[in-house]
């Protein structure tokens, strides 16, 4: 697992794609994904939309952008 990428299921792609009217790729940077979770939390929880459930599927997202999140800062000597 790649810590500086958001890596998605298809299932989470095809999701996505309805929600919001956009191409997703399994593979998303951070920073798209930083302003697609912000959106999520204010789309409609529908199946269709969110086949993992809607939480779950913006929690997943946010766990990896953490995770990115600590790729990118600088490393502490010592």
């Amino acid at each position: 697992m790649s810590n500086d990428l958001i890596l998605l299921t298809s299932r989470t792609c095809d999701g996505l794609t309805k929600a919001l009217g956009q191409d997703f790729n399994r593979v998303e940077t951070p920073e798209r994904m930083a302003w697609v979770a912000l959106l999520l939390e204010h789309i409609e929880d529908r199946e269709e939309f969110f086949p993992n459930g809607k939480w779950a599927t913006i929690q997943t997202i946010k766990d990896q952008l953490d995770r990115a999140v600590k790729y990118y800062l600088p490393k502490k000597e010592g």
